[in-house]
């Protein structure tokens, strides 16, 4: 009956089966072939990819078989079992029918009995109904399984597969009473803090809180060369924000999202920070600044000078513009290569102006800049009053104020250095100003519109004239840094520039 005919192969191993690799199925498909005098055909092979109602992963290779039967060009699929073609009915009773209409016999070779179905006649066909029926079966036996001990485990406090950063595990001696899927015996485990690793968590969530973008926490990471917590690939804004939000660094047990054991390791992070961190990771409207859907840097960021509301960017007859489009005003519109090669010449320039960190300063001072600055006053005051105390015919010798010197400078350099930490937005904390300066445009775009925002309102005006000559930074004149009454054209009028 199949003596002459061709045999394909359909090989296919899940990352859970033992022993039965693809190679090792060819090799007794061959065997097979070999007594059964029938010659090898095609191979369609599947490695590592699961056949049940589970599975995450199309299969391209069994795709592709079913492709070459509708295409009449298979008359016998060879399987090491049921199991190996299909875990769910549906897809099973669609193997089948193609099959019988397309005349293709199968051949089951895997067990110490081979068998050659014909889904044509209905015995075999009911055989093999069977078969796909015990095929999944079998997978939700072992999903109930593997939930039940899953369930097991978590009440129990076992932390679960992957690490969580921040931490290492030590391993004891086999469970009695706690079980694998596979039947194996259960270690004893610890999730223990790692305090190196968890220093990187702390430091995260002390900046996140400050006000530190989450992407430039990563960039920094990724400068360092700190490895992520499966080490590849690089840190990201969204990474660091799932990590903050993981109830695991308060040592509960997690399970489909919510807490099913409390304190089933050490916490690195207390229930008043990890609070911190979700109401302002979570709060409503809150945005990744590092979103690669953001385009335009200061779309929505800069006011239109004669109606004061956001401008939009804009293709005007094929050319990028910045325009207001209030149909009561659109009376502001400007090339955006003009508007941010200013704006990012202006902000980068405030960057690196020392004398700009008291405008920075928020119009109310916290308890703690109050406290930092009275501490540095105090400081100099003291070096001062020693100063003048060394010059009377009485005071202190020159030896006396070089030691008072040297106790009392590293102490000012330290407050004056907190006062400056303090005084800048809390989006600036934790930026290297001049890096910030010399890597400008390789920031995301919404990083660099969030730092803008955070210095100044940018007002562009309307243009005095039309034509090329419409472009004037004057434009941007009454624009005005946080925390300074006076305009960028008040400024610019001062220095003369007028």
């Amino acid at each position: 009956m199949v003596c002459g005919m061709r045999s394909d192969l359909y090989a296919r191993k899940s990352n859970k089966d033992q022993a039965r690799s693809v190679d090792r199925q060819e090799r007794f498909w061959r065997a097979d072939c070999a007594a059964l005098g029938v010659t090898p055909g095609r191979t369609f092979v599947d490695p590592h990819f699961s056949a049940s109602r589970y599975a995450k992963k199309a299969r391209p290779d069994y795709e592709a078989l079913l492709e070459w039967i509708r295409g009449r060009n298979s008359e016998m699929v060879s399987v090491w079992e049921v199991t190996r073609t299909d875990r769910q009915m549906g897809s099973w009773v669609y193997f089948l029918d193609l099959c019988r209409d397309m005349g293709v016999l199968i051949r089951v070779f895997g067990d110490d009995d081979p068998v050659t179905y014909d889904p044509r006649r209905q015995r075999d066909r009911e055989q093999l109904l069977k078969e796909g029926i015990a095929a999944e079966a079998e997978v939700e036996k072992l999903r109930a399984r593997v939930r039940n001990g899953i369930l097991d485990t978590a009440h129990l406090g076992r932390p679960p597969g992957p690490l969580l950063f921040g931490y290492r595990r030590v391993y004891g001696a086999p469970l009695e009473d706690s079980v694998t899927p596979s039947g194996h015996k259960r270690r004893e485990v610890q999730q223990v803090i790692d305090a190196e690793k968890a220093k990187v968590i702390l430091k995260l969530a002390k900046d996140t809180l400050a006000g530190v973008p989450l992407q430039r926490q990563a960039n920094l990471l990724n400068d360092a060369g700190v490895p992520t917590a499966s080490g590849r690939g690089l840190w990201k804004g969204g990474t660091i924000r799932n990590l903050l939000l993981n109830a695991g660094y308060q040592g509960h047990r997690v399970l489909g999202g919510l807490v099913v054991t409390e304190n089933a390791w050490p916490a690195i992070l207390d229930p008043a920070t990890a609070g911190q961190l979700r109401a302002m990771l979570e709060q409503p409207g809150r945005r990744n600044h590092a979103d690669p859907t953001l385009v335009h840097q200061l779309s929505g960021a800069m006011l239109c000078g004669k109606c004061r509301r956001t401008v939009r960017a804009k293709n005007s007859r094929g050319v990028p513009r910045y325009q207001c489009t209030w149909r009561g005003c659109l009376g502001t519109s400007a090339f955006r290569s003009d508007v941010d090669a200013a704006v990012d010449a202006i902000v980068k320039a405030r960057l690196l102006d020392p004398g700009a960190d008291a405008a920075f300063t928020p119009a109310e001072k916290s308890a703690e800049l109050s406290e930092a600055e009275a501490e540095l006053e105090g400081l100099e005051r003291r070096l001062r009053e020693l100063v003048e105390a060394a010059g009377k015919p009485d005071g202190p010798s020159a030896a006396f104020l070089a030691a008072a010197e040297r106790r009392l400078r590293p102490q000012i350099d330290e407050a004056s250095a907190r006062v400056r930490r303090l005084r800048t937005p809390p989006v600036l904390r934790g930026y290297d100003r001049a890096d910030l300066v010399r890597r400008w445009s390789e920031y995301p775009v919404g990083e660099r519109r969030l730092v803008i925002s955070s210095l100044a309102e940018v007002v562009l005006s309307p243009a005095t004239k039309s034509g090329p000559g419409a472009w004037s930074w004057w434009r941007l004149a009454e624009s005005r840094w946080h925390g300074d009454d006076r305009t960028w054209g008040d400024v610019w009028r001062a220095k003369g520039l007028g």
